[in-house]
């Protein structure tokens, strides 16, 4: 089980992140100064699983700029360029010439989440003769904003979209993680070029009367999409950074690095990365990441507040996305509570 390749979505045009996703893309997102991505390959390397293509679009020579060919992270990594953005049907679509066998675990590469894939393999591979794919779900208190999956008690995926085979008594909503384990069977449904996963595939098979079936994920788990998730997805690993079984590193406290006048005062929690700079009379904290490269300019204050490399922090920086083209406030509940 643990030679299944994965593939990692990482395309896309990050809109949702505004300004913000024209400067960098959601898989290079720092997540307590380690890009986002970096979270799903400790993830995969935890589970053994080493052979990983992908695919890249959007600022795709930054994403492979700063993953290489993964022996840094311990894993191997290949590319498929999508010079036309493919969708995430037509990107693994074309990403099928790199792999040398199905089924592939497929994964996106904005989240951070505490999943064991050896499980959601096996899920898989215990699945009744015929499942076309298993998805990884999660409840959520609010499914009706993420196109619920609606399943039954036999472990099977009955609705999509609003699209359901089901009869009867209503169904559990869940929400999709984007994790999943896919077949042969279920991406030759796939047209060539641009197409969706679900739609062009998923829900065809639904139609079709083939067996999907799901795994409940009960983990941490966040996807980063928006400035204020992505911000507080910072926050929330900074007050609990157990809710991570297998970080790509320390997700708390300051690195021995990082360059810190003595004049400065560091609040915890905070996360400051080798190579951030907090110079005289800088406050940091609580609640404050600093990435590495990132810097707080003498007498200002970073108060939940993310720093990104080659930005730097002036004044009273409260609830900020500090990146180098600028400051973006980002909205945001406030901080968790330190457990």
């Amino acid at each position: 089980m643990a030679c299944m390749q994965v593939m990692i979505l990482a395309a896309g045009r990050s809109t949702r992140l505004g300004s913000l996703g024209l400067a960098l893309p959601k898989p290079l997102l720092p997540v307590c100064g380690y890009p986002a991505v970096t979270f799903v390959l400790a993830l995969c390397r935890q589970a053994g699983l080493h052979d990983i293509v992908i695919n890249l679009h959007h600022h795709g020579d930054k994403l492979g700029k700063t993953l290489g060919d993964g022996s840094q992270f311990g894993v191997s990594l290949r590319y498929s360029v999508e010079e036309e953005l493919l969708g995430t049907g037509g990107g693994v679509g074309k990403a099928r010439a790199l792999f040398s066998s199905e089924p592939v675990l497929i994964i996106n590469g904005k989240v951070a989440a505490d999943v064991d894939l050896r499980a959601v393999i096996a899920a898989h591979a215990q699945a009744p003769r015929g499942t076309v794919a298993t998805m990884v779900l999660r409840t959520d208190p609010h499914p009706e904003l993420w196109a619920p999956i609606g399943v039954d008690t036999d472990g099977k995926v009955m609705s999509i979209r609003g699209q359901s085979v089901a009869h009867g008594a209503p169904l559990a909503p869940r929400m999709f993680t984007g994790i999943q384990v896919v077949e042969s069977t279920l991406l030759d449904r796939l047209p060539a070029g641009v197409s969706d996963l679900i739609g062009d595939a998923y829900i065809p098979a639904l139609r079709a009367g083939d067996r999907i079936g799901f795994m409940t994920m009960t983990g941490y788990f966040a996807e980063h999409s928006t400035p204020g998730s992505y911000l507080a997805g910072n926050l929330a690993l900074l007050a609990n950074p157990d809710l991570l079984s297998h970080p790509p590193g320390p997700l708390v406290g300051v690195d021995s690095a990082a360059q810190i006048d003595a004049s400065a005062r560091i609040v915890p929690p905070v996360r400051l990365a080798a190579g951030a700079a907090v110079e005289a009379g800088a406050v940091v904290g609580p609640w404050a990441v600093v990435c590495g490269g990132g810097r707080v300019s003498a007498g200002a204050q970073v108060v939940r507040s993310v720093v990104w490399s080659g930005a730097t922090a002036r004044g009273n920086t409260v609830g900020t996305i500090v990146a180098p083209e600028g400051p973006f406030l980002a909205e945001t509940t406030p901080p968790p509570q330190m457990v």
